[in-house]
């Protein structure tokens, strides 16, 4: 009788394990849709040539993006989506630790940025 409990304690205890797992360290890292845990967030801006973004921690301004990343000259992104889809792959980056979080013109090109 006591060998039954101690199994199903010992699974008990490994299922709660892998849920805190997935709750907090998955959130953070390995989560697609980029929310989870994340202490970042995402704002687009309107700037003078077209639309930025900026990145809080919390409250606290990480990253003011006023022109496209990795491009020479001062032309803010066409769209403000185009500004929320490179903000949230610069998000992605600072999820997983990767400081500074550059962007490459490969990058843009995959998420459809026009420059």
């Amino acid at each position: 009788m006591i060998r039954k409990y101690s199994r199903i304690l010992i699974i008990v205890v490994l299922a709660f394990a892998a849920a805190i797992y997935f709750l907090f360290f998955k959130g953070q890292n390995g989560n697609p849709g980029g929310e989870g845990l994340s202490r970042f967030k995402v704002e687009t801006i309107r700037v003078e040539n077209g639309w930025g973004y900026l990145i809080r921690q919390d409250t606290v301004p990480v990253i003011e993006q006023k022109v496209i990343p990795g491009l020479p000259g001062t032309n803010g992104f066409a769209t403000e989506q185009q500004a929320a889809k490179t903000g949230g792959l610069v998000k992605e980056k600072l999820d997983r630790g990767i400081f500074p979080p550059t962007v490459s013109i490969h990058e843009l090109d995959s998420l459809g940025i026009k420059y």
